[in-house]
């Protein structure tokens, strides 16, 4: 229960939550009442009493942010007591993803600029969750969603990049986006597909061979491991990043 009392204590705040309990929740808040699944997502104005009821634990991811700020953003973001997010929209798919990826960083709080960063993007995310639209909208699409796809994609790369096969196209596909989009995203970060995933097969290589547990592996078994299919360009590669031959890396 959240009583008057609760509420005269308590910021004035715009939650953004996502449900995450196996089991239904009942809310009633005014004269709306909703049942949550796994999965909802709801806006819900803190500033008002409410009850809710689940048959177990209850679990949230949860977002909040000034209410005064995102009314001037989107005006219409409390018409209702608590709002249903659309789930086929592609900001509130952004927007819980990104949520998880914050709660789980350590280096966010640990750097103000990574902080004051994220917050912007969370930001720009909720408002394009809640509607928003005009030039509100295309400012957070510019800025917010860019980020959180971009992050999406580098997160792809990341876990894939030792397929030698992988390609923008495959990266693309894996988040729904056009490889002339990807491509772009990728180059305004600074680095190209082609170079980001060439520093992560080199890293994985060093790493490897510096790894005493792999020295009865061949030279061209761990290129392969990292994603080279071509162990001359491999070396070559290699040779160029660290100044030294894979084999003269590994004995010294």
């Amino acid at each position: 229960m959240r009583t008057r009392k609760h509420v005269a204590n308590d910021r004035d705040e715009i939650f953004v939550g996502f449900y995450r309990s196996p089991k239904p929740q009942l809310w009633s808040v005014a004269d709306c009442d909703l049942s949550l699944q796994r999965g909802n997502a709801i806006a819900y104005n803190i500033a008002q009493p409410c009850s809710s009821f689940t048959d177990g634990v209850t679990s949230w991811v949860l977002a909040s942010v000034p209410r005064t700020w995102l009314l001037q953003q989107v005006p219409h973001a409390d018409d209702r007591p608590a709002t249903r997010l659309d789930p086929t929209n592609s900001a509130v798919r952004h927007l819980e993803r990104t949520i998880d990826f914050l709660i789980h960083s350590d280096e966010v709080d640990q750097q103000q600029a990574l902080s004051r960063q994220a917050g912007t993007a969370l930001a720009d995310l909720i408002v394009l969750a809640l509607g928003g639209n005009g030039e509100v909208a295309e400012i957070a699409a510019s800025r917010g969603l860019r980020a959180a796809r971009l992050r999406e994609a580098i997160a792809v790369i990341e876990a894939r990049f030792a397929d030698p096969t992988l390609s923008t196209h495959m990266v693309a596909r894996a988040v729904g986006l056009s490889r002339r989009y990807l491509n772009t995203l990728l180059l305004e970060s600074g680095r190209t597909f082609a170079e980001r995933v060439l520093e992560l097969r080199l890293q994985k290589a060093c790493a490897m061979l510096s790894d005493i547990r792999n020295d009865a592996m061949k030279i061209s078994d761990i290129a392969l491991a990292a994603g080279f299919n071509d162990v001359s360009y491999f070396n070559r590669r290699f040779r160029a990043r660290f100044g030294a031959s894979p084999t003269q890396h590994r004995g010294g």
